[in-house]
């Protein structure tokens, strides 16, 4: 049985050597979304600060204070879609401007507006894609997009997703001969989930977890799943999985990915397949109104804002 090493089932920027210095850096885009997930970490599609938003020069001026701290990694998690139209045009600009600095990009995103000439330009960039998949039945898909206390009812989403997804595969995103060939790596396509479920079982992706999982593995994609973060609206929905419910859905996949693919792994309390998050010694967090936070999920502890407090200086603070 194979001792899997991570290297290609985890998240571009994790896995570094404790050097005490900063090596990775995520960047929000603003929140504007068309979706209305209950469980969205930035209350993405609610109101916009439009005067405090970053500008796209603020933004470059960052990511270049961190190519000159020495980091090779960024990670665009979009307080809203960063591929929807409104957000399109700066999220391609920084994408380019990546590949000038010869920085790699995770980039998140539902998906839904990568057509095929976006899909071309992509593949070209310094990027992999993570792409939200609570469930590969659209009509499901659909239901954990939406939001009924909020009159927000999704419809069709799901379906562009599936199509999406295979757009990227026909295009390379996970052919290992061509990320390794381009970028070094074994697969630039992930699909992202949390593990889901209301009390009463009324919505839930456990069961199809595992045809996620199986997916992911038959096609070369990068399984990225863990539990629901609690901050913006995942501080209050209803889908927290209980303690137990949780563990049972991991061992199922842990054995699965050992019968069925040959993988071995531990299970930890952070990603499922992978291992325990590090960016807490060598990672900072940009908002998209320019507040550095150490992480996603520290918005009580906030170092500075990038207008009046550079990297390094946050960094030491």
């Amino acid at each position: 049985m194979t001792e899997i090493t991570y290297p290609w089932a985890i998240q571009h920027g994790l896995q570094r050597k404790n050097t005490g210095k900063l090596q990775s850096l995520w960047l929000e885009t603003p929140s504007y979304c068309n979706l209305a997930c209950s469980y969205c970490f930035a209350c993405g599609g609610e109101t916009v600060d439009k005067e405090r938003l970053m500008t796209q020069a603020e933004i470059i001026g960052v990511m270049t204070q961190a190519k000159e701290m020495g980091i090779d990694s960024f990670g665009m998690p979009g307080a809203g879609e960063p591929l929807l139209p409104v957000n399109k045009e700066l999220t391609v600009s920084l994408l380019r401007k990546c590949r000038e600095l010869e920085i790699f990009v995770a980039l998140f995103t539902t998906g839904e507006f990568i057509t095929e000439e976006l899909a071309d330009e992509l593949l070209d960039l310094p990027v992999e894609l993570l792409v939200k998949c609570n469930s590969l039945d659209p009509n499901l898909q659909d239901r954990f997009v939406s939001d009924p206390s909020r009159n927000r009812i999704i419809h069709g989403y799901g379906y562009k997703r599936n199509q999406t997804i295979q757009l990227l595969l026909t295009k390379g995103f996970a052919n290992k001969d061509v990320c390794r060939k381009m970028f070094g790596r074994k697969s630039r396509l992930a699909l992202v989930t949390s593990i889901m479920t209301t009390n009463d079982h009324g919505l839930s992706n456990i069961s199809d977890i595992e045809d996620v999982f199986r997916f992911c593995r038959q096609n070369n994609i990068i399984f990225d799943c863990d539990s629901i973060l609690k901050r913006g609206r995942g501080v209050t929905c209803k889908l927290h999985t209980e303690d137990e419910e949780y563990k049972n859905t991991i061992v199922n996949i842990q054995k699965i990915d050992q019968e069925e693919f040959g993988n071995n792994w531990p299970i930890t309390q952070s990603y499922v397949g992978g291992p325990i998050c590090d960016r807490y010694h060598h990672h900072l967090y940009v908002t998209q109104y320019g507040d550095i936070l150490p992480c996603i999920g520290s918005t009580g502890v906030v170092l500075g804002n990038i207008r009046h407090t550079t990297l390094e200086e946050a960094w030491h603070s």
